[in-house]
């Protein structure tokens, strides 16, 4: 098949949304399909085997360049002589929508919760009055609404009940395929290696618990909680370390040398260490206000790492899922730290940290991208079909 994948930004190095869209599209490339990504602008060359079309050279954030986004996109579906379509935005209607960043609806409210302005007059007013949110919404309820959408893709129940919750669609238009990932296939030795060698590297006392946050938006990720929770935790005499990696800039630098963190923190910055980091953390750490089905917690999981995160991120399914063991804790309310000091607590007993790594055994494989794109390919399939 001849696929177009539609997306407003396309740089691989950006979130996982554009992560995964380079993956999808080198499995389908590597599955003999002819891939063509369809972007508002790109940043670096196109993947290997992959053409990539792009509406501009520059990075736009503009309500009207929003709009002549996406009428560019919906021409060049139609003119363009593709089999079949996947939009993982929903400013473009294609064949199959696959929403990656949840629906705008959504992003906007949990926004506004980070912020402390949930249910204020101030910031409903912050969305009235941006033309580029409206534009967004406007669009989004013009993608859902759209004939030419043969199927909606869900990465995640959460996303799933956001569309129900929000535009009332039919759940039987829905097919949830869990988010995945990419991550290199280590044995035990290797991960001694990198455990070993990250965390002299990082000056970690040997019987330091450590904990592992990463984020390009750390406030929305939950970073003011974690560090009133892992200030709790030392408050408690855990011998505890924070890495830190991702978007961390000198205000988060400032607040955790005013809360006395400083020294048990480390700034990594934006990395693509991250296997290495999961191999050196104990616990990954995202108390998220929000996030459709987050990246870091799949690919600490598929690591071996057990994880905390929030009800508001899809991926928590599988740190408690019914029916099997638990491989970490999930919080009702992000911004509860005391109830987040108190996970952190739990899992640094080794008893039950050891029964959380163990559960995740078998999660690599499961939450693979080659499994995603298995699932995928049938529907774009049934789309073509269509």
């Amino acid at each position: 098949m001849h696929v177009a994948l539609v997306i407003e930004a396309f740089d691989p190095g950006g979130g996982g949304a554009e992560r995964s869209t380079l993956q999808i599209a080198q499995e389908l490339v590597g599955r003999g399909h002819q891939v063509t990504i369809l972007t508002g602008w790109a940043r670096g060359g196109p993947p290997a085997g992959v053409r990539v079309e792009a509406f501009r050279r520059r990075r736009w954030k503009s309500a009207w360049l929003l709009a002549r986004f996406a009428s560019w996109a919906r021409g060049r579906l139609a003119s363009g002589g593709f089999d079949t379509s996947l939009s993982v935005t929903t400013s473009v209607p294609a064949a199959v929508v696959q929403p990656r960043s949840g629906t705008i609806r959504e992003t906007l409210d949990r926004g506004l919760v980070a912020r402390g302005r949930a249910g204020t007059f101030a910031g409903r007013l912050s969305i009235l009055a941006s033309p580029k949110r409206q534009a967004l919404l406007a669009l989004e309820r013009r993608t859902f609404a759209a004939p030419s959408v043969k199927q909606i893709v869900a990465v995640s129940r959460y996303v799933s009940e956001q569309l129900t919750r929000h535009y009332a669609i039919d759940p039987s238009r829905v097919v949830v395929i869990p988010n995945a990932a990419r991550m290199p296939a280590i044995d035990a030795s290797q991960r001694d290696i990198w455990r070993a060698r990250l965390r002299e590297s990082f000056h970690i006392p040997p019987d330091a618990m450590v904990y592992l946050f990463a984020a390009l938006n750390p406030r929305l990720k939950g970073y003011v909680p974690l560090l009133k929770a892992f200030e709790e935790v030392r408050r408690r005499g855990v011998p505890a370390v924070m890495l830190l990696a991702g978007e961390m800039k000198y205000p988060q630098q400032h607040l955790a040398a005013e809360m006395g963190l400083r020294e048990s923190v480390r700034f990594i910055g934006p990395t693509e260490r991250m296997a290495e980091l999961y191999c050196a953390a104990d616990v990954t750490v995202l108390p998220t206000f929000y996030d459709p089905s987050s990246k870091v917690v799949i690919e600490s999981l598929m690591m071996g790492t057990p994880a905390i995160s929030t009800a508001f991120n899809g991926a928590s399914d599988f740190i408690v899922a019914p029916g099997e063991p638990v491989r970490g804790r999930v919080l009702a309310d992000p911004a509860d730290h005391l109830a987040l000091a108190t996970a952190m607590m739990e899992l640094a007993d080794p008893q039950e940290l050891a029964r959380c790594r163990a559960a995740t055994q078998g999660l690599a494989e499961r939450l693979s991208m080659k499994v995603h794109v298995d699932r995928l390919e049938e529907v774009l399939r049934e789309a073509a079909g269509r």
